[in-house]
């Protein structure tokens, strides 16, 4: 759910066919849902309009995807909360056999630093990870487990140990003190859900404004009868799907009209030209900071011929005062990049790179004389 990097969301038909997969081949699925409750139904209807991919279509159509909507008598399974009704449900939701392990977090909901979470499978799986992490990790932060259990069970939970202290209130997540409970837990979620999925939807908005570079001018006609006309050349910088799900947006640098891509391309050297626009970002006026695509490739082959297409941008690590002006910068650096006609600016911009590059190519030579230590 909300795939990082790409944010993609497999739709519910899509889960069913993979899992009818695993189940023919025997093939235990682990589902790693750290961004599940972070699904965004605005971008779910944008992408709809503009795509025939089934993983954008409806997840659950018989579910209303806002909170103070009806459920149909014909729906999904009911948790009792028409937010969590509303999202795309899991592989355990579709689980006969009893082979998905599916993995939580509190650490996308919660605070970066929170480092708990939680598994849930079926008991004999269980019972085999409880062992493992006995002789393993042990444990997560005790500090970490009591802070959660303050916050969400309050101080009347069974790990209480004096009675009276219930009554005195305690350092939950409520302002007497109590913890939130389940109805309180989905509440956060919900409240959460809906503040990145505003800040998706206002970066998606200026990042759209700016995918296109446009130039305007006027020729004159071949006829001295006719007035000269007016031209409008436009230009795609970048492309991008709104995020169904999770923090990010998966941008797409259309290099290939670069005035500068064919210079590049003969030499084999476009990873050069799209580590220059990664450098280009942190000059002034733009002074932005985003994560090269190559760093997410799965393999060598994927990160040298596509990774350098792509940048991963995060709307849920900044300040929502700071989210409108540096999306805007992003946009304008791309289209500051694409007015660099000339190579020798390119390797300006490269030239302490490439020191970095050769020092720690040095320093490998090095060590490999040297041999272990």
């Amino acid at each position: 759910m909300g795939q990082n990097p790409t944010s993609g969301v497999l739709s519910l038909q899509r889960r069913r066919e993979i899992y009818a997969l695993c189940s023919k081949y025997d093939i235990i699925i682990v589902e790693d849902d750290p961004y599940w409750y972070l699904q965004y139904p605005t971008s779910t209807a944008i992408n709809t309009t503009t795509t025939s991919d089934a993983s954008n279509t409806s997840f659950n159509p018989h579910m209303p995807m806002f909170a103070n909507a009806e459920p149909q008598p014909d729906s999904w399974k009911q948790s009792g909360y028409p937010f969590l009704d509303s999202l795309v449900p899991s592989f355990v939701s579709v689980d006969t056999d009893g082979r998905v392990i599916r993995l939580d977090t509190f650490s996308k909901t919660v605070a970066p630093g929170c480092r708990l979470g939680w598994i849930t499978a079926q008991p004999e799986l269980v019972e085999r990870i409880l062992r493992i992490t006995e002789t393993s990790t042990q444990q997560p932060s005790g500090f970490v487990q009591s802070m959660i259990a303050e916050l969400i069970l309050g101080p009347d939970h069974s790990g209480l140990q004096d009675p009276k202290a219930a009554k005195k209130g305690g350092k939950g997540g409520l302002p007497d003190g109590e913890g939130w409970k389940a109805d309180g837990w989905v509440r956060w979620l919900e409240g959460l859900r809906g503040n990145y999925e505003r800040r998706m939807n206002q970066m998606s908005r200026l990042l759209d404004d700016g995918k296109y570079l446009v130039k305007s001018g006027r020729r004159n006609s071949l006829s001295s009868d006719e007035d000269e006309w007016s031209v409008v050349e436009k230009t795609q910088l970048y492309s991008f799907q709104w995020p169904i799900g999770g923090m990010f947006i998966w941008l797409k640098v259309h290099f290939e009209n670069h005035p500068l891509y064919s210079t590049y391309a003969k030499s084999h050297e476009l990873p050069r030209l799209s580590r220059a626009l990664w450098i280009f970002w942190t000059t002034k006026p733009y002074l932005v900071l985003v994560s090269p695509g190559t760093i997410f490739s799965p393999t060598d082959d994927i990160r040298d011929r596509e990774g350098y297409k792509f940048f991963r941008l995060c709307f849920a690590a900044i300040n929502e005062d700071q989210l409108a002006p540096t999306t805007k910068r992003i946009a304008e650096g791309v289209a500051g990049f694409w007015r660099i006609k000339d190579k020798k600016t390119i390797d300006r911009l490269l030239a302490d790179d490439d020191v970095v590059v050769e020092g720690r190519a040095g320093l490998a030579e090095l060590a490999q004389m040297m041999g272990p230590c």
